[in-house]
C-alpha cells in the first residue's frame, strides 16, 4: 500500500470515528421531538438517498449484485431495524457518553457471534486476551451504570437494557455483513440495507409510530435529522469501510475506542447530566481496556 493510500484512509477513518462519536448526540436531541420508529424512518430516509445516487453512477454492478442477493440483505436489515429501535431508545433515556460507551461492548459479541455461527473465532475464543477482556469489559460496565460510588451497584433500566441489546444486536450485524460483503462492494450492499431498512421504519412509524412528527416537527429537527441520516450513517459507514480495508480491521477498530472520548465533549457542552463522576471514568475505562484487549486478541489470532 502506497503513502497516498494510506493518508487517505487515515483521513476516512477519521470522518467516521467523529460521526459514529455524533450519532447518539443527534439521536438523544431528537428524542425530544420524534418517538424512535419515526426518528429513525427520516434518520435513514436521509441516508438512503444519496447512498442510492452514489451506488447507481459510480457501483452500478455492485447494486445489482446486492439486488440479486436480496433474502440476505433483507434479513440483516430486520435486524438492522430492530438495532435502531433500541438504539434509540438507549440513546433517549442514557447520557450520550454511556450509550456511546455501552455499545463498544459489541466488540466483545462480535467475537461470540463468529464463533457460534460461522467457527471462525476458535482461537479467539480460548484466548486469555479475550477471556481477561471481557472480564474487564463488563467489570467496566458494572461501574459505569452505578449510580452509588460506595456500592457500586449497576442500574438496569429499560434504557440501559436496550443499550446493551444494541451491542448484542450490533455483534450479530457485524459478523453477519462481514460474510455479505464477500464479492459486493460494501458502498452498494450497504445501500441496499439502508433500503430495506427505511422500508421497515416506515412501517413500523405508521402502525406503531407517530408519523404526523415529519409535518408537525418544524424545519430546525427535520434538519437535524437529516443531518444525522447524512454524517453518521451515510458518511461514516462507507469511510470505515474504506479505513478497513488499507489499515485493517482491527487497527480501525481500535481507533474507533476512542470516539466516546469526542461524544463526551461535545454532549457535556450540550447537556450538564453527561458529566462522569470518577467511579463511572475508571469504569469506562476498564471497558474500553478490556474492549482493547478482546481487539487484539482477534488480530493475534
Amino acid at each position: 500500500m502506497n503513502r497516498s493510500h494510506r493518508f487517505t484512509a487515515g483521513v476516512n477513518l477519521a470522518i467516521s470515528s467523529i460521526g459514529w462519536a455524533l450519532a447518539p448526540i443527534f439521536i438523544r436531541d431528537l428524542s425530544a421531538v420524534y418517538e424512535p420508529h419515526t426518528q429513525n424512518l427520516l434518520r435513514y430516509a436521509s441516508a438512503t438517498v444519496p447512498l442510492l445516487i452514489i451506488s447507481f453512477i459510480w457501483f452500478r454492478p455492485g447494486l445489482r449484485a446486492a439486488l440479486r442477493n436480496w433474502p440476505g440483505m433483507l434479513g440483516i436489515a430486520v435486524l438492522n431495524v430492530a438495532q435502531q429501535y433500541t438504539w434509540a431508545v438507549g440513546c433517549a433515556g442514557s447520557t450520550a457518553t454511556t450509550a456511546q460507551l455501552v455499545s463498544k461492548l459489541s466488540i466483545v459479541f462480535v467475537i461470540i457471534f463468529g464463533f457460534m455461527l460461522y467457527r471462525e473465532e476458535r482461537a479467539v475464543i480460548g484466548s486469555p486476551w479475550y477471556l481477561v477482556g471481557t472480564v474487564l469489559s463488563f467489570g467496566g460496565l458494572t461501574a459505569l451504570i452505578s449510580s452509588d460510588s460506595a456500592s457500586l451497584i449497576p442500574v438496569l433500566d429499560w434504557p440501559m437494557l436496550m443499550l446493551l441489546a444494541t451491542a448484542v444486536f450490533w455483534g450479530g450485524y457485524t459478523v453477519w455483513a462481514k460474510h455479505l460483503v464477500d464479492g459486493v462492494h460494501p458502498i452498494p450492499m450497504f445501500t441496499m440495507i439502508a433500503v430495506y431498512t427505511t422500508i421497515g421504519c416506515a412501517l413500523l412509524s405508521v402502525t406503531m409510530g407517530q408519523p404526523a412528527a415529519l409535518i408537525t416537527a418544524g424545519m430546525k429537527p427535520t434538519l437535524i435529522a437529516i443531518a444525522s441520516g447524512l454524517i453518521p450513517i451515510a458518511l461514516a459507514h462507507p469511510t470505515f469501510f474504506y479505513a478497513q480495508k488499507y489499515l485493517g480491521s482491527a487497527f480501525s477498530s481500535s481507533v474507533a475506542l476512542l470516539n466516546p472520548l469526542v461524544t463526551y465533549a461535545i454532549a457535556l457542552w450540550i447537556w450538564p447530566d453527561e458529566r462522569l463522576v470518577l467511579h463511572q471514568w475508571a469504569g469506562a475505562a476498564l471497558l474500553l481496556a478490556g474492549t482493547l484487549m478482546v481487539t487484539r486478541a482477534g488480530k493475534r489470532s
